[in-house]
């Protein structure tokens, strides 16, 4: 996983010089960059490094928004987190605030009892809020999963509801508060996910990031706790 992350971070100047390039042509790419590191020593040994890479694109009617993340955390020389999520939604406008979309998200976390969990899924959605200080934001779609169980490596396949919702409060000119549920439910799991997150600017494109990720799955292997709680604090450049 730690070459994983790695290649996030350098993947981050990359993606952004080419977004940059496209930019200049079309004037519709934007992205997001997020790097966080803690290392302590002593009487605790411990590290803690989360990267994030986002990137989104519209164009008349079109909306495309893809992300890839990478938590990893050892303490004592014990891995307690280890994960990677990959997320590519599209979206077609419908009306002034409804849209259609379809959804593909992979996830690779070594301590959530699958090995991966990978998905596709259709629906619709509605920007309930839209405005200078407030988004409301929610969809639910129909869709497929693929999950692999990590204590018997068996693969299994069933259909899924899936569910999410945006929140934003722009609490000022230099910060803004964020809260995103996400519910992924079939017959052999359901997956959910909350976010929370607080972010502060600190000169031009540079902000700083409190975040607290909950995540939970419903049914796990033996000796597996259902929910993990992962509190993180980064920098995020903004291009």
């Amino acid at each position: 996983m730690l070459k994983k992350l790695l290649l996030i971070i350098f993947f981050i100047p990359l993606v952004s010089n080419a977004a940059n390039s496209v930019e200049e042509e079309q004037g519709v790419w934007k992205g997001e960059g997020e790097l966080g590191f803690t290392s302590t020593s002593g009487n605790t040994d411990s590290e803690n490094l989360n990267a994030k890479l986002g990137i989104s694109r519209e164009e008349g009617k079109w909306k495309h928004a893809a992300s890839l993340g990478a938590i990893k955390n050892t303490t004592e020389d014990e891995t307690t987190a280890d994960s990677l999520l990959f997320k590519e939604k599209s979206e077609y406008k419908l009306g002034e605030k409804s849209y259609a979309f379809g959804q593909l998200r992979y996830e690779d976390d070594e301590f959530s009892g699958y090995d991966y969990q990978t998905s596709i899924s259709f629906g619709v959605g509605s920007r309930f809020i839209e405005n200078e200080q407030h988004l409301l934001d929610a969809s639910i779609g129909l869709g497929y999963r693929s999950i692999k169980d990590s204590e018997t490596g068996d693969s299994e396949e069933d259909a899924i509801i899936t569910g999410e919702a945006i929140y934003a409060y722009k609490i000022s000119e230099t910060a803004t508060f964020t809260q995103i549920f996400y519910v992924e439910s079939g017959d052999e799991n359901t997956h959910s996910e909350s976010d929370t997150g607080l972010k502060m600017q600190i000169v031009g494109n540079l902000a700083s990031k409190i975040s607290y990720l909950v995540k939970h799955n419903s049914d796990v292997p033996s000796g597996t706790d259902k929910t993990d709680k992962i509190f993180s604090v980064s920098l995020v450049y903004g291009f």
